[in-house]
């Protein structure tokens, strides 16, 4: 072959070579070419973005409960309680939520953190009403206008009545809670739920009767309210502070209303010295809660509000 066809022949098969090996090249997967290079992190920038897509995408909730639930505690963490109280409302309305299963239980003690805030505070919320102390009135007098309790006043007003203090005079402004309050107990699943409205304000863990002991029916709140009440089985009287007395630091007398049969009578809602027993069929018949809770739910809920014990 004469140089002058030799050298342009070669020349050619080169660049032919060299471009199908190129293209051979750019089809192998970039972690074949490169070994563990993308597993310690050093793929290329191209495909850094998939990889952060795909665990952004693994350890996002699953569902739009999910995303409400997280927004719901950040705005919470942020001291934001009625925003956190709005979000977690929008999880019950989820049509993958059910009563009282996770994720309901989780939006519920998002809105009752919120709502314990409210109680125990003068952090504003629409609920509440602001009252200025006229001459004549009392504690007694302005949760009797409002529909409410001492109680209840002494919480929101913390910062202006010094150590539950019924002290009040002409000009105090107070904060009132205004709420239409209501129980429903859920037998089994040992739930309290303390409702505003149709809405719910606080969600209890608590104990019910053994062997089906704790009768379903509607009642209300009577006027036997009591702080360190003593324990009257037939024929007893057993004195608070007794270690035989079973009823904690308050009792909620239950009177039967509606269709439910007037002799269904001694029963109530009452603290208990066993906090393990909370969650279980425990008590003679009565629903059962931790001491705090019970004296929180007494100082909310005022005689004649109606609670509700249904099965489910």
């Amino acid at each position: 072959m004469y140089w002058y066809y030799k050298y342009p022949f070669y020349l050619i098969l080169a660049v032919i070579v060299l471009g199908a090996g190129y293209l051979i090249y750019s089809r192998i997967p970039w972690a074949a070419r490169t070994g563990t290079a993308a597993a310690s992190g050093d793929a290329p920038p191209e495909s850094r973005p998939h990889q952060a897509s795909a665990a952004a995408l693994e350890a996002a909730p699953a569902n739009n409960a999910g995303r409400l639930l997280m927004a719901a505690d950040r705005q919470l963490a942020a001291d934001n309680p009625l925003a956190a109280r709005l979000v977690a409302a929008q999880v019950f309305l989820q049509p993958d939520v059910h009563l009282l299963d996770e994720q309901w239980t989780r939006a519920a003690e998002i809105v009752s953190r919120a709502n314990t805030i409210f109680l125990n505070s003068d952090a504003p919320c629409p609920e509440k009403a602001r009252y200025e102390v006229r001459a004549g009135d009392s504690l007694v007098k302005i949760a009797a206008k409002f529909n409410t309790t001492v109680g209840a006043l002494q919480r929101a007003n913390k910062s202006k009545l010094q150590s539950d203090s019924a002290l009040i005079f002409p000009g105090m402004v107070l904060h009132v809670y205004q709420g239409t309050w209501s129980i429903v107990v859920v037998k089994t699943r040992f739930a309290l739920l303390l409702m505003d409205g149709e809405r719910l304000f606080k969600y209890y863990p608590v104990a019910i009767g053994r062997q089906d002991r704790t009768p379903v029916g509607t009642f209300v709140i009577g006027r036997d309210k009591l702080r360190e009440p003593a324990w009257t089985p037939p024929g007893r009287n057993i004195p608070y502070g007794d270690p035989a007395n079973v009823l904690g630091t308050r009792w909620l007398g239950l009177t039967p209303t509606g269709q439910t049969p007037a002799t269904l009578k001694g029963y109530g809602i009452h603290g208990t010295w066993e906090p393990d027993s909370i969650g279980t069929a425990a008590s003679e018949g009565c629903v059962r809660m931790n001491n705090s809770d019970v004296e929180e739910l007494f100082d909310i809920v005022p005689a004649g509000a109606e609670v509700r014990i249904k099965e489910e």
